[in-house]
């Protein structure tokens, strides 16, 4: 096998994460600040002290990637711009973006400076791959849920291409989930993500457990394929796990690349010991998706290391005074532990639940493997020259690589007016770099009979270090010639205001919900369970835009497109692109969660659009652009899964498909969620809330409406929109979602 090349990149979402991630390997970390960041959870950095760790990071050669990749609100965008600036002006190397106007501001700063799509963009195919690098972007992270011909089809663009490689995963589509924020009012589009997915849920059938929790990735066995696919970014997802785990995960990865994607039962055990969500390879990279859930745990499990007996356990292994240990029984945890002493066979433990005898322990911190990866130091190999002379300065010149410094002393070298300093002397104080990061390989001298004390030796190694040091980051951010001043070219510019159309737009399921639907003054969206020449041809003959699931396949409907030319409803930057290069009209869907009037200006050919479901009607009302869709009534889809639940729970195939089976998941407070198939070329489903979305009972003023059909629904917007109160009030179960609740 040949060595493959690669960018092994790190999260970093605190100073220590970063700092072990480096000094474990990695090629490239990314971090966020305290604001605009999609893991605002974790520690993060300032633009107070992010400058002094791109440094830290540039004197390794390591590459820092800033994220600032949440939605933004209209009166954020211009602070995210400003953001945006000031890790240019700190040398970044480049800016994870999520907000498309956003993108098309930072591609106008000098380059080097690597712009990149997030994965939030969902692009899964070449068609968003080609809308982002039209855009500005540099590179494209491709969807979580990207089969190896999907990433071969967004690297065949000919743009960078980054993918996951290890960590948590998510059986929604990328960004695509709104439920932690319709549910709960903590967006996960804004790095605040609460994960109902983790939580127990029972399908109706009785299967119960963590029914929507995914596996983590593991990519040792799928390396050398993503690579052959065209990556070339491997990124390690986890920036709110310790900081071991970045440095553990960055080590495992480099050494796999270096060798040629070989790697023993020592290196999987390490990545198990950091962090173990049941983690597989995932077979949706294949183009399945049926064992992304794990259903029996939902965190880590770490390694077995033996079996319950008394107040202790057997181990199988070796272990240390302080383990952290996780009690499972059939699988699913019971309770956590810590070792109360080291070695193997019978060890006495401290349990945090009732357990009995032959349970399964599994270690999820080891103590030796922690102190290990905290203690690596990466390191500068350094050539030293020294020369000393009577009645003169001495100087000690010091190169790594390519760059050379000369420290020349402060004091003046005296003769040895006894016995001199010996070179081995000098050598001995010259390599005693104690715990920094630097390593002496050769040391050159030319010495006359001179006497220097120790100090005034290690005063000038310690010099001479800390110039070449800042030598090394002078060159390399030199090289990314920041020297730009700042115009009007990133202060943002919105459109003149458009006023609010008045009118009801309606989702249709059915021919006969269009017919009964035609005499509305909006449009007409037509969303069947099955997308193909049939619908189309129905949605044609309606007048209607077909609405397109999420992660259709791009070139099953250009194709279906070519032949019956009809417009659509996309939720992906590469729907977008499908219209514009099939010449059809399209309406920019929720599913692009338009936040800002600048993102819209993005989609400006589209006939329409709908604001995001996150958005308050107050914060709508505020958008410059008031011509935009109102999703005010109907079905509130939480997440589009990318596996099939029906295989999950009823453990069939596709031969034998039980799709047409009513699904429901209900949680341990009694919500109810229903999961509807949606089919193109592929199977995609929606997770659906229980209780439908309405606002009649509140709302009082006309507006441009989106509405599921319902008679009487529309029949209440219309009267609305004409200045007629006609007392219509939902009677079914009901939320209000976000329109009048802010979202963090």
């Amino acid at each position: 096998m040949t060595k493959k090349s690669a960018e092994i990149l790190a999260p970093a979402g605190s100073i220590e994460q970063l700092v072990t991630a480096v000094n474990n390997g990695c090629d490239s970390v990314y971090l966020g600040l305290d604001a605009f960041n999609a893991r605002m959870k974790a520690p993060n950095f300032t633009l107070e002290n992010i400058g002094e760790w791109i440094d830290f990071c540039h004197l390794f050669g390591v590459k820092v990637y800033v994220a600032i990749n949440t939605s933004l609100k209209n009166n954020e965008f211009e602070i995210a711009c400003n953001m945006l600036k000031e890790v240019y002006r700190r040398n970044a190397d480049g800016v994870i973006l999520t907000d498309t106007a956003l993108i098309y501001m930072a591609s106008r700063l000098p380059k080097p400076f690597e712009i990149v799509a997030s994965t939030q963009l969902n692009v899964h195919d070449r068609f968003g791959a080609e809308f982002v690098k039209e855009l500005g972007a540099t590179t494209v992270v491709c969807a979580r849920e990207c089969s190896m011909n999907d990433i071969r089809d967004i690297a065949s663009t000919g743009i960078k291409t980054e993918c996951f490689i290890h960590g948590a995963t998510c059986v929604c589509q990328s960004g695509q989930c709104l439920f932690s924020s319709l549910v709960g009012g903590n967006s996960g589009n804004r790095g605040l993500c609460a994960q109902p997915c983790r939580k127990k849920y029972v399908a109706n059938n009785g299967a119960t457990g963590y029914l929507l929790s995914a596996r983590d990735l593991c990519g040792m066995d799928i390396a050398e394929n993503l690579s052959q696919s065209g990556a070339s970014v491997f990124k390690i997802e986890g920036r709110n796990r310790r900081a071991e785990y970045a440095g553990a995960t960055s080590r495992i990865y480099k050494k796999l690349f270096e060798n040629a994607f070989e790697y023993d039962t020592a290196d999987m055990e390490m990545l198990e010991e950091m962090y173990n969500r049941s983690n597989g390879k995932l077979s949706y990279l294949n183009g399945d998706n049926a064992d992304i859930v794990e259903t029996k745990t939902q965190n880590h499990i770490g390694v077995a290391v033996g079996y319950v007996k008394g107040k202790g356990f057997v181990a199988n292994r070796p272990v240390a005074k302080g383990d952290g240990l996780k009690v499972l029984h059939d699988g699913r945890e019971v309770c956590g532990g810590v070792a109360n002493e080291s070695g193997s066979g019978f060890i006495r433990a401290d349990f945090s639940s009732k357990v009995q005898n032959g349970m399964e322990v599994r270690r999820t911190t080891s103590i030796e493997l922690c102190n290990e990866i905290n203690s690596a130091r990466r390191t500068l190999t350094v050539d030293l020259a020294f020369y000393a002379y009577p009645d003169k300065k001495a100087t000690l010149k010091a190169r790594h690589g390519d760059v050379q410094v000369e420290y020349t002393s402060d004091f003046i070298v005296q003769s040895a007016t006894n016995k001199p300093t010996s070179t081995a002397e000098i050598v001995e104080q010259l390599q005693k770099t104690g715990n920094s990061h630097h390593t002496i390989s050769d040391i050159d001298m030319d010495l006359g009979d001179i006497f220097l004390a120790k100090s005034q030796i290690n005063a000038m190694r310690r010099g001479a270090l800390q110039l070449l040091d800042e030598e090394i980051i002078k060159q390399y951010n030199g090289r990314l010639n920041r020297s730009f001043v700042f115009d009007d070219a990133l202060k943002p510019k919105f459109q003149e205001t458009t006023q609010r159309k008045y009118g009801v737009s309606v989702v249709c399921r059915t021919e006969e919900q269009l017919q009964k639907a035609s005499s509305v003054n909006g449009y007409a969206v037509y969303k069947p369970s099955l997308i193909n020449s049939e619908s189309l041809a129905i949605a044609q003959k309606h007048v209607a835009f077909v609405d397109i699931p999420s992660f259709a396949d791009g070139e099953y409907l250009a194709e279906l497109l070519s032949n019956i030319p009809v417009g659509i409803v996309c939720h992906n930057v590469g729907h977008v692109q499908l219209a514009r290069k099939s010449g059809v009209p399209y309406i920019a869907g929720s599913g692009l969660n338009l936040y800002n009037d600048k993102i819209v200006q993005c989609f400006s050919d589209a006939v329409s659009f709908v604001y995001s479901l996150e958005l308050t009607l107050s914060e709508i009302a505020k958008f410059r652009n008031q011509s935009g869709l109102i999703y005010a009534d109907g079905e509130l889809t939480l997440m589009k899964l990318v596996h099939c639940p029906y295989k999950l729970i009823y453990a069939c195939d596709c031969e034998n498909c039980k799709a047409n089976v009513q699904l429901k998941y209900t949680d341990e407070q009694g919500n109810e969620f229903f999961i509807k198939r949606r089919r193109d070329k592929r199977c995609t489903f929606e997770l659906v809330n229980g209780k439908k979305l309405s606002v009649c009972s509140k709302l009082n003023f006309a507006g441009n409406y989106l509405v599921d059909f319902d008679e009487k629904v529309i029949a209440h917007y219309t009267a609305l929109n004409n200045k007629t109160i006609d007392g219509y009030t939902e009677t079914k179960p009901f939320t209000k979602g976000r329109l009048y609740d802010k979202v963090n």
